[in-house]
C-alpha cells in the first residue's frame, strides 16, 4: 500500500473594514465604471456600470453608534453611504445609491428629476451580519431584502441608469466611479459607512421577487454574475473582480494611507484560515468508502418620494466592532490518513 498524500493549501477568509472618516478621497473603495480618457469621460462600458435590470446584494455588519444618521427625507446622500454611483450635474442616464438612515436601509434612484427613495423597516446596525439584496425590474420597481426577507418595495423610475459614455465632467475622479463605503465627492457634511462589507455581487437580471433562505456560503458565480467582489485578498490595496472576465477591478483608498487595517478575518462564513479540498489518492487492494463532507445550501438633491413596506425583524443584541485584526502569518496544513480509507476532502472557501 502507499498513499499519495498533497498538503492543503490555506487560505484567508477576509472582509473589508471601513471607519466613516471618508473625506479627501479616503476610506473607500474606488471601481472604475470603464475606461477613462485623459479627461475623465468614458470611453468604454464595464460590467459594472449595470443600467436597467439588476441586483446588488452584499452582506454587511454595523453597529448603531458608528452609523448614527438619522432619517433621510432629504435623500440617501445624507445617510451613512455603503454604495454610491452617483454623479454632479446633469447629463447622465441617472444614478443610484445605498445608504442606513435612522438604522435602516435606503435605496435612493434617480433619472433626471425624478428622485425616488425607498426606506427600509429592519434595523439592521446590530452588530451582526446580514444579507442585503436590492433588485430593480425594468419597470423601475425597487425591492429591498433583509436576510431574505422583504424590507420595502418602490415604483421607481423606469429607464436607463448606467453612467453614459462620453459624459464630460467637472470630476473625473469621482463622477464616473463605483464608491463603496463613503460618498464619492466628498461633499461637506456627507456621511460615510463605518463597518464590515463582504461578498459583493451585482447580477443583470432580477434574481428575487420573493422571500428566499437567507444564503450560508458566498454568491455564486453564474453567467448572469457581471461583478463579484470577495474581499478576500486579505492584503494590499488592490479588489479583485471574480466574475466571469474580471475586467471590473477596484481599489481601496486607505485611511491614514495603510491598507493594512481595512482588511479583516470577520466574515459571515467563519472567517479564519481554512484549507481548500485537495485531493489525496490511495493505492490499496480492498475495497473503500468515501466520506464527504457536503455543505448546507441552503445626486441629486431633489424632493423626494419614499416607500415603506414589509416586515420588521428586529435583533436585540449589540456586539461591538473593533478594529481589523493584524495580518496573520498564513498556514499550510498536511493531513495524514491513519487508516487505509480513500477519503474526499471537501471544504468551501471562507470568505470587523
Amino acid at each position: 500500500m502507499q498513499n499519495l498524500v498533497k498538503p492543503l493549501q490555506a487560505q484567508r477568509g477576509s472582509s473589508l473594514r471601513f471607519y466613516g472618516s471618508g473625506a479627501t478621497d479616503h476610506d473607500r473603495v474606488k471601481i472604475p465604471l470603464g475606461s477613462l480618457d485623459s479627461s475623465g469621460r468614458l470611453t468604454t462600458s464595464y460590467p459594472v456600470n449595470v443600467s436597467s435590470t439588476f441586483t446588488i446584494e452584499f452582506w454587511m455588519k454595523a453597529t448603531a453608534t458608528n452609523n448614527p444618521a438619522p432619517a433621510c427625507p432629504g435623500g440617501w446622500y445624507t445617510g451613512n453611504i455603503l454604495i454610491d454611483r452617483d454623479v454632479f450635474g446633469a447629463g447622465d442616464y441617472g444614478d443610484y445609491g445605498v445608504a442606513i438612515c435612522n438604522q435602516r436601509l435606503v435605496v435612493g434612484v434617480s433619472i433626471g428629476s425624478d428622485d425616488r427613495l425607498l426606506t427600509g423597516a429592519t434595523i439592521v446596525t446590530d452588530g451582526q451580519w446580514h444579507h442585503i439584496a436590492i433588485t430593480r425590474a425594468e419597470s423601475g420597481q425597487v425591492r429591498l431584502f433583509v436576510d431574505g426577507q422583504p424590507d420595502g418595495v418602490l415604483a421607481g423610475p423606469a429607464g436607463r441608469i448606467d453612467y453614459r459614455l462620453n459624459r464630460t465632467t467637472a470630476y473625473p475622479a469621482s463622477d464616473p466611479f463605483l464608491v463603496l463605503g463613503a460618498e464619492k465627492h466628498d461633499y461637506p457634511g456627507s456621511r460615510h459607512y463605518n463597518g464590515l462589507l463582504d461578498d459583493l455581487r451585482l447580477s443583470r437580471v432580477v434574481r428575487y421577487t420573493d422571500a428566499f433562505l437567507r444564503p450560508t456560503a458566498p454568491h455564486p458565480v453564474d453567467a448572469d454574475t457581471v461583478a463579484l467582489y470577495r474581499f478576500d485578498e486579505g492584503v494590499g490595496t488592490v479588489i479583485t473582480d471574480s466574475a466571469p472576465g474580471g475586467v471590473s477591478a477596484g481599489e481601496i483608498k486607505p485611511r491614514d494611507g495603510d491598507p493594512t487595517q481595512h482588511w479583516s478575518t470577520d466574515t459571515p462564513f467563519g472567517g479564519g484560515i481554512t484549507p481548500t479540498a485537495t485531493p489525496v489518492s490511495t493505492a490499496t487492494n480492498t475495497p473503500v468508502s468515501t466520506a464527504t463532507n457536503t455543505p448546507v445550501s441552503t445626486a441629486t438633491n431633489t424632493p423626494v418620494s419614499t416607500a415603506t413596506n414589509t416586515p420588521v425583524s428586529t435583533a436585540t443584541t449589540t456586539p461591538t466592532i473593533g478594529s481589523a485584526p493584524p495580518e496573520g502569518d498564513h498556514e499550510t496544513r498536511i493531513y495524514l490518513p491513519l487508516i487505509s480509507r480513500l477519503h474526499s476532502v471537501q471544504a468551501s472557501s471562507i470568505q470587523e
